[in-house]
C-alpha cells in the first residue's frame, strides 16, 4: 500500500518575479491560481484584480513582463489559454459578453491586447460560466431575461452556447454561434480536453457530460451514475430531460459544494454531506470516500497519481483512490494552502504563502501496516446503513460507534471471521465461530477471489483490464440475480448493462444458460427462481421505471438480446410466457402494469433507433399466441406483400380460433378483389373459408371493395385487372357447398304451420238452450246463464 512521508520544500516563489507581491496576493483570500500552458507564468484571480507572475528560468534570470488589471464593472467571468500554435494566448471573458485576447511576451516583448470581440448575439444576455475545449472552442452559460416577464421567475431562462475561435497570426475570430441546450437551469461549467462537465446549481438536475467531438449529450446523478447517453437532436433541456423527470424528483441529492477537474480529465466533485465523487467522461460516477466538514470551511482538492488530496481549511488530509482507504493527514501553519502542478513530479504539491512543498509516497507491503484492512471498513460502513436504515433515532450512526458500542456484535464477528480468512485462506481456529464459518464456506470463498480480482483490476495493464472487468461484471451480475431485486440492485443492473454491454451480455447467458439447438432456436435452462425474478412485480418506486430510465429486469434482457442475439428473442418471451403461468402468488396486472409480455417486448423494439428488423416483430407476435397479436402479425406480413408467408402462418393459426379465420379471409378476400397477386392462392382460401360465410356476403364484400376505374364497366369485366367470376367461382362454390352441408345438418321446418283440414259444423251439435242452438259466444253472452 502507498505511505506518504513528511512535508518537502520545493520552493520559496524565489524562482518566480515580484516574489513579495506573489506572498501578499496568496494571502489576500478569494484566490484562484492558474499556470499558463507552458508552465512560464502563474496567474492569480482575486476578486477584483489579475496579476500575472513569470516564471525565472536560469537563462533568463531577470523577471519577465508581467500583466496587471483591476475592475469594478462587469464582473470577470472566466479565464482560458486558447491554443495559438506555436504558442497560446490569454482569454478573458466579460459579464457583458466581452472576450478580451491577449498576447504573452514573446522574448523581450510585454502583454499585448490584441483585440476585443463579443461572444453574445444578444444585448440582453449574460455570461455566467465559461469553459473551453482543447481545439478552441468556446462553451459558455448565458442568462437570456424572459421578453415578456410575469409571474414567478423561470429557472429556466439560460442557453448553454457554443462557439469556435479561430486564431490566424495576430487575427482572432469567432465562428457561428450553436446553441447546444435552450430553456437550461444555471449550470457551472469546467472542461477535460474534449468534453465539458456542467454541474447544477440545485441537487434536482442532473450532472451533464458534453462531448465536444460527437456532440452527445451524456446524464448523470451522484446516486445512480449513468442515466443516458444521446446524441443532440433537439437542443432543447426540458426536452432532454423529460423521460427523467420523475426519477430526478425522487432523488435526494445533495448540493455539490465543490468541483474541480483532474489531471486526468475526471471530475471530482464534493457535497455538502462531506461525500467526494469521481466523474467519468462516460458518465459513471464513483464514490471514493466521505470526509467530517466544518461550517464555512475552506476546500481545496486535487488528484497527484493516485493519491487524493483534499484540504480541510488548512489541514491536508491523503487518500488512496484505489481502495478509499486514508492515508494520513498534513497540517500546515498557513491562513490558506492551494494545489497546484507547477513542477513536473507526481507527488503532491501543496502552495502556501510562504512557500511550494511536496508530499512523497512510497509503497510497503501489506504485512508492514497494522491498521485494518480497507475490506473490514466496508462491514462496518454498510453495518451502518443497515442499522440506521431501522433506526428511530435522528442520531447518525458511524463506525468508531459500532466498534466501541459493543451492542452490535453481528458486524464485529463479521469483521473478525473476514480478516482471519483472508490471511489464512482457510476456517480454522475459529471456535466460537465454527457453525457460522460452515454455512458461509461458500461466500467465503467467493468474497476471496472477489478481492483478488480487484487487486488483479488495479495492477492489471491495459490490454488485461478489460478482461478481469468483464470477470468483475458477470461476478457482480451473478450476485444480484441471487439476491431479491430492490430498487437499488435494479438500477444498478441497469447501469451495469449500460456501462458495459458485452460484458453483462455474457454474463446473462452464463447465468440464465442460453443455448442453441439443433434447429437453431433458443433453449432456456433457467431455475425457477430466476423465472421469478425476471416475472416479479416491479420493486416500490420504480412502477414507472421505463419512463425514469431505469428498466424492469424482462427489459433489460430483452435489450440485450435484441442487441446481440436477435432471433433468440422470440424464443425467449415464449418461454417467459409458458413460465409465467407457474404459481408464485401475484398477478400478472403487477408486472408492468399488466402488458403482456410480448407487448413489453414490442416496446423495448420500438425504442431503439435502428428498429428495421420487421421480421423480428412479426416473430415476437406469432411466438404470443393471442388472437389479436397473430392477425396483427399476419396484417404486416399482407402489407409487405409476402404472400407465401401470409398462407403459411394463416392455415397454421385458422384452426386455433374462428376470430382468426373470419379477420384474416375477410382481409386477403379484400386483396384478392383488388388485385391478382392472390389468384395462384384460390385453393388456400378456400381452405380458409368460414363455414358461416354466405354467398351474399361474399357478394357484399367483392362489390364493395372493386377498384374504381373511369367509366361504368361492368363488375366482372375479363380485361386482367379485375376479378372475374370464373376466379369467384371456386370460393362461391366452397360457399354453396358449406351451406348445403349445413342444411343437411340441420333440416329446416316450413312456417307457417299446415292448417288443419275443416270439419263439418253439422257433425258435432252445439249446445241447446231453450230449443235453439247457441254457438259459443252466444252462451257467454247471455247473462242469463
Amino acid at each position: 500500500m502507498t505511505h506518504l512521508g513528511a512535508p518537502q520544500l520545493l520552493s520559496d516563489y524565489g524562482d518566480f518575479g515580484r516574489q513579495q507581491l506573489l506572498q501578499e496576493a496568496l494571502g489576500s483570500g478569494h484566490c484562484r491560481l492558474f499556470l499558463s500552458p507552458d508552465g512560464r507564468h502563474l496567474v492569480l484571480w482575486l476578486r477584483r484584480r489579475l496579476l500575472s507572475f513569470p516564471r525565472l528560468s536560469p537563462d533568463r534570470p531577470l523577471p519577465a513582463a508581467h500583466l496587471e488589471l483591476s475592475w469594478d464593472s462587469p464582473a470577470l467571468c472566466g479565464l482560458l489559454f486558447p491554443p495559438a500554435p506555436p504558442a497560446w494566448l490569454l482569454l478573458l471573458v466579460w459579464e457583458n459578453g466581452r472576450a478580451d485576447v491577449w498576447s504573452p511576451p514573446r522574448g523581450a516583448g510585454t502583454w499585448r491586447r490584441l483585440q476585443s470581440l463579443e461572444l453574445c448575439n444578444s444585448p440582453r444576455a449574460r455570461v455566467v460560466a465559461l469553459c473551453g475545449g482543447q481545439g478552441g472552442d468556446l462553451v459558455w452559460c448565458e442568462e437570456r431575461g424572459p421578453s415578456r416577464p410575469q409571474g414567478a421567475p423561470s429557472p429556466y431562462v439560460y442557453c448553454i452556447c457554443r462557439r469556435a475561435l479561430r486564431v490566424c497570426g495576430a487575427q482572432v475570430t469567432l465562428g457561428s454561434m450553436k446553441i447546444v441546450l435552450h430553456h437550461s437551469p444555471l449550470y457551472s461549467m469546467l472542461s477535460s480536453p474534449d468534453h465539458i462537465f456542467m454541474v447544477p446549481g440545485s441537487g434536482f438536475h442532473p450532472l451533464l457530460v458534453y462531448s465536444l467531438l460527437e456532440d452527445r449529450m451524456t446524464m448523470s446523478t451522484l446516486s445512480t451514475g449513468l442515466l443516458h447517453s444521446k446524441a443532440l437532436t433537439e437542443g432543447d433541456f426540458k426536452t432532454m430531460v423529460l423521460e427523467y423527470v420523475g426519477f430526478l424528483s425522487s432523488q435526494v441529492a445533495p448540493a455539490i459544494l465543490q468541483s474541480v477537474v483532474t489531471g486526468d480529465g475526471h471530475l471530482l466533485l464534493l457535497t455538502t454531506a462531506g461525500q467526494i465523487y469521481l466523474l467519468y467522461e462516460d458518465g459513471g460516477v464513483r464514490h471514493i470516500c466521505d470526509i467530517d466538514l466544518e461550517a464555512e470551511a475552506q476546500i481545496k482538492m486535487q488528484i497527484f497519481g493516485k493519491v487524493l488530496a483534499c484540504a480541510v481549511d488548512t489541514t491536508v488530509f491523503l487518500i488512496d483512490i484505489p481502495t478509499g482507504r486514508p492515508l494520513g493527514k498534513q497540517i500546515f501553519q498557513a491562513e490558506e494552502v492551494f494545489f497546484l502542478r507547477i513542477f513536473d513530479t507526481e507527488d503532491v504539491q501543496v502552495l502556501t504563502r510562504s512557500a511550494i512543498y511536496k508530499i512523497g509516497s512510497s509503497v510497503v507491503s501489506e504485512d508492514d501496516v497494522k491498521s485494518e484492512p480497507s475490506f473490514l471498513d466496508m462491514v462496518y460502513e454498510e453495518a451502518c446503513k443497515y442499522y440506521q436504515r431501522r433506526s428511530l433515532s435522528n442520531t447518525k450512526l458511524t463506525v468508531p460507534d459500532l466498534k466501541k458500542g459493543g451492542m452490535f456484535q453481528a458486524p464485529i464477528a463479521l469483521s473478525a471471521i473476514l480478516n482471519h480468512y483472508q490471511k489464512n485462506g482457510k476456517s480454522k481456529d475459529q471456535a466460537p465461530y465454527t457453525d457460522l464459518l460452515s454455512n458461509m464456506n461458500n461466500e467465503l470463498q467467493s468474497f476471496v477471489s472477489l478481492e483478488i480480482l480487484k487487486t488483479c483490476i488495479i495492477t492489471a495493464s491495459g490490454d488485461d483490464t478489460e478482461k478481469f472487468c468483464e470477470e468483475l461484471v458477470d461476478h457482480e451480475i451473478t450476485r444480484l440475480l441471487q439476491m431479491d431485486l430492490d430498487r437499488d440492485s435494479l438500477v444498478y443492473i441497469n447501469y451495469l448493462f449500460t456501462t458495459f454491454p458485452r460484458a453483462a451480455w455474457t454474463a446473462l447467458r452464463n447465468n440464465f444458460q442460453f443455448l442453441p439447438n439443433g434447429e437453431g432456436k433458443l433453449v432456456v435452462r433457467a431455475t425457477a427462481d430466476l423465472w421469478k425474478k425476471v416475472l416479479s412485480p416491479l420493486p416500490s418506486g420504480t412502477r414507472d421505471g421505463s419512463q425514469n430510465g431505469v428498466y424492469p429486469l424482462f427489459e433489460v434482457i430483452c435489450q440485450s438480446l435484441c442487441v446481440y442475439k436477435p432471433k433468440w428473442l422470440p424464443n425467449f418471451i415464449q418461454h417467459a410466457q409458458d413460465c409465467s403461468g407457474l404459481s408464485w402468488n401475484f398477478t400478472a396486472k403487477d408486472n408492468g402494469d399488466g402488458a403482456p409480455l410480448y407487448k413489453r417486448a414490442l416496446s423495448v423494439l420500438g425504442k431503439r433507433k435502428d428498429n428495421t428488423n420487421v421480421d423480428l416483430e412479426v416473430e415476437i407476435l406469432l411466438c404470443s399466441g393471442r388472437p389479436q397479436a397473430i392477425i396483427q402479425a399476419i396484417h404486416i406480413l399482407i402489407a409487405l406483400q409476402r404472400w407465401p408467408r401470409v398462407m403459411e402462418e394463416t392455415l397454421r393459426f385458422s384452426q386455433l380460433s374462428p376470430l382468426i379465420s373470419k379477420d384474416i379471409f375477410i382481409t386477403l378476400l379484400t386483396e384478392f378483389v383488388r388485385h391478382r397477386h392472390l389468384d395462384s392462392y384460390v385453393a388456400q382460401l378456400c381452405q380458409i373459408c368460414p363455414e358461416d360465410m354466405t354467398a351474399t356476403d361474399l357478394l357484399r364484400i367483392v362489390l364493395q371493395n372493386l377498384p374504381k376505374t373511369e367509366g361504368e364497366p361492368s363488375p366482372f369485366c375479363s380485361d386482367g385487372a379485375h376479378v372475374t367470376l370464373g376466379l369467384l367461382k371456386p370460393l362461391l362454390n366452397k360457399v354453396l357447398q358449406n351451406q348445403k352441408g349445413k342444411d343437411e345438418a340441420n333440416p329446416k321446418q316450413t312456417f307457417p304451420p299446415t292448417a288443419p283440414k275443416r270439419t263439418n259444423k253439422s257433425v258435432t251439435p252445439g249446445p241447446v238452450v231453450n230449443g235453439d242452438d247457441v254457438s259459443p259466444t252466444d252462451i257467454y253472452a247471455n247473462n242469463d246463464l
